[in-house]
């Protein structure tokens, strides 16, 4: 019985990690299509590639530590209030952290190769 709810935890915690990777890359590629022309106004004064992909990295950082947080509060707050009790243990807890930093510095990925391929003359038209 156990070992049956921690496979069904397992499987959820794997699919909420797949949905999630998805939804940020989404909102990373969003919000890197409305910043081509900054995105190409660096490149034109000679920005390194590196520092570009660094404020790509840093937003998605940010946004899973951010998620994650609030997250791990919630779940501290409310978890006297759950039908079944569910112990969520420190190592688990920094394995699921490390498992949201994974998913975000992957779901950048798509973000950053429509950074690099930017054209730096785009930030010269209107």
């Amino acid at each position: 019985m156990v070992e049956r709810a921690r496979k069904q935890i397992g499987l959820f915690t794997a699919i909420l990690l797949s949905v999630s990777a998805v939804i940020i890359a989404l909102i990373l590629y969003t919000m890197t299509m409305d910043k081509l022309k900054e995105i190409a106004t660096l490149k034109l004064i000679g920005a390194p590639d590196r520092t570009i992909i660094g404020l790509i990295l840093q937003q998605a950082l940010a946004m899973g530590i951010v998620g994650f947080t609030f997250g791990a509060l919630l779940i501290f707050a409310l978890k006297d209030y759950f039908p079944r009790r569910v112990i969520l243990h420190p190592e688990d807890a920094l394995a699921l952290a490390i498992a949201v930093i994974l998913v975000c510095i992957l779901s950048s990925g798509l973000s950053v190769r429509l950074a690099l391929k930017i054209d730096p003359a785009t930030a010269l038209g209107s």
